[in-house]
């Protein structure tokens, strides 16, 4: 591809309607090409050039092709952040193999059900993880040739048998482009990343070249991306920001990605500095994390000035904006399964996007029971949409640009997902799950998931902005806030599951003055669990199935619980005594 002949992001975006022959592996050519010796990559100490990164995942390219690897075959990458995972799922991209993404996180069943069901022919597994698959190695069923590949990053270890050392196999092979890319078109699976698992096993969602190119082109126009900008990408590379957003972005704009093995919220401004970073890809519980740090004089000093993400508190934005000296803030609202764009462009606080993205209508918010997530139809049986200031369920538009490649060898849920004559006949959307607020201008706000809204007091109450509230108390690392039964009373009574920050220490009455002064009586948690871990997945979403389950009962839960008494609007500590009073309704609340 010739310099002169590149495409605008937007012009790209809008051509990707139709298929193209353009795919990841046929974007890093052409960088190889043109900044050839820029920087795509740094990791620790090592700096990898566009041309490196390109010769590097050729040889994966032509080894696995050598082994009569094709197009729509699976290949699954087990490792953690660093730049072999990158390089090898690019390789396997180039000739039009489907890498799937594995949760590096998970364990046991989950691990052999994650492998199993995305019907790889091969394993590349790192060595740091090779403990846990080995642990679960006769659970897992690969197709043929099954081969298990080790990823040792340089280092001499000795291998299980039945593994082998891909330093050998790589060295030996091409680092010249393969034609296979000239193959790959924009309608191919380039991935299979997985859904968080937080209420039951993984799905394997799958990611078509297209979505890739389209989230890259778009955050390369709205993020103002040049071959300039250091991004800093600490989000898991298994994760939709972390390879469908931030890595696409990196490849067709040309900048550099400082990655990191894991994030750190007491490294994060000192890496900023040190790599004079200028963009970071967050998710809100990042931006928490790094907020609740305890303040310093030179907070605003520092290179960052554009952070681009999804899920911060409507209330943090300018806080954040202002303490950092934060000069773009954008939202984003998304999900794994990536229909739709939807984008704060207006940098409205409290706002995660807008229906409408470069002139394209991108879904609709339809009037639903808050509680069950049933449709309000109106006499001809279509949905209705809300108004200003009503909540209603988010669906996207399912269509030439925004396709929903649906669920690996789940034909049941991914049909699930689908809803067709919504609005009118033919139409079709994606069910999101999410309810959200619609404001002015089709902006519209997040306000709780599906099935997290716990109803209590005959009043709907989301977790997310009672989380969030609590939260502004201070001291605390992490507040999750679910619904529990309180036997013998209707509905679910509001709960927090609290990580403090180290070394702080609750002042009970505070906190429940606090509760009773910024919430009505329906939505106060009643019940605080202190964690001494954050319930969350290892991209960053929260947990509350297994907190749900525990309850409150003392006799049942190790870590220390308090109960907010409606005589004295404290917190005190929840006793077997008190628990006793609460179950047989002694004590009224």
């Amino acid at each position: 591809m010739e310099a002169a002949a590149r495409k605008t992001p937007f012009e790209t975006i809008a051509s990707l309607a139709e298929p193209q022959v353009m795919s990841l592996g046929s974007e890093l050519e052409y960088q190889a090409e043109v900044l050839k010796d820029h920087a795509v990559l740094i990791f620790e100490e090592r700096t990898i050039t566009f041309g490196e990164l390109n010769a590097q995942a050729n040889r994966y390219a032509n080894y696995f092709a050598s082994l009569g690897l094709k197009k729509g075959d699976v290949v699954a990458i087990l490792m953690e952040n660093r730049p072999e995972f990158l390089i090898a799922a690019t390789g396997l991209s180039k000739l039009g193999v489907i890498v799937s993404l594995i949760n590096n996180g998970v364990r046991k069943d989950v691990l052999a059900h994650a492998l199993n069901i995305c019907d790889a022919k091969m394993l590349i597994v790192g060595h740091e993880l090779l403990g846990p698959f080995v642990e679960v190695r006769e659970q897992v069923h690969l197709q043929e040739p099954g081969l298990v590949l080790a990823e040792n990053e340089g280092r001499d270890i000795l291998l299980p048998q039945g593994i082998t050392d891909l330093k050998p196999l790589l060295a030996a092979a091409s680092d010249q482009n393969p034609p296979a890319t000239g193959t790959v078109s924009s309608d191919d699976v380039i991935v299979y990343i997985y859904t968080s698992g937080t209420t039951g096993f993984p799905k394997a969602c799958a990611v078509t070249q297209k979505r890739w190119l389209i989230l890259g082109n778009l955050f390369t126009i709205f993020g103002q991306m040049t071959p300039e900008m250091v991004q800093y990408m600490v989000l898991p590379l298994y994760h939709n920001s972390g390879f469908d957003i931030g890595y696409s972005s990196t490849i067709v704009s040309g900048s550099t990605m400082v990655l990191r093995r894991k994030f750190s919220a007491r490294n994060f401004w000192d890496d900023v500095r040190k790599y004079n970073v200028s963009f970071f890809i967050y998710v809100g519980e990042l931006c928490r994390y790094i907020y609740n740090q305890p303040e310093r004089p030179d907070d605003a000093d520092n290179p960052l000035k554009s952070i681009v993400g999804n899920g911060m508190r409507g209330d943090l934005m300018e806080p954040f904006r202002k303490r950092f000296g934060i000069e773009v803030l954008k939202e984003i609202y998304g999900a794994t399964e990536g229909v739709g764009s939807f984008l704060n462009l207006a940098e409205i606080p409290g706002m995660c996007g807008s229906l409408d993205m470069l002139g394209r209508r991108q879904g609709e918010i339809i009037k639903c029971d808050l509680n069950t997530g049933e449709v309000i139809k109106d006499e001809n049986g279509f949905a209705v949409k809300c108004s200003v200031g009503e909540t209603g369920l988010l669906i996207c538009a399912i269509n030439e640009l925004n396709v929903f490649a649906g669920y690996v060898n789940n034909p049941q849920a991914t049909e699930e997902k689908i809803m067709r004559d919504v609005l009118q006949e033919g139409d079709c959307y994606f069910d999101s799950g999410d309810l959200v607020c619609l404001a002015e201008n089709d902006y519209f706000s997040f306000v709780d998931r599906l099935g997290d809204t716990f109803r209590w007091k005959s009043e709907n109450v989301s977790t997310t902005q009672v989380s969030n509230l609590v939260n502004q108390f201070g001291q605390m690392e992490d507040v999750n806030v679910y619904g529990v039964q309180v036997p013998g009373m209707e509905g679910r009574c509001g709960m927090a599951a609290i990580k403090l920050l180290d070394g702080e220490v609750i002042d009970w009455a505070k906190l429940g003055a606090f509760v009773c002064e910024k919430l009505p009586p329906y939505a106060r948690p009643y019940f605080i669990r202190i964690r001494d871990t954050i319930d969350a997945t290892n991209s960053f979403k929260q947990m509350k199935q297994q907190l749900q389950k525990e309850g409150f009962d003392p006799s049942l839960i190790s870590d220390p619980l308090y109960f907010l008494d409606p005589d004295s609007w404290v917190y005190v500590p929840l006793t077997p005594e008190f628990y006793a009073k609460i179950v047989d309704h002694t004590v009224k609340f």
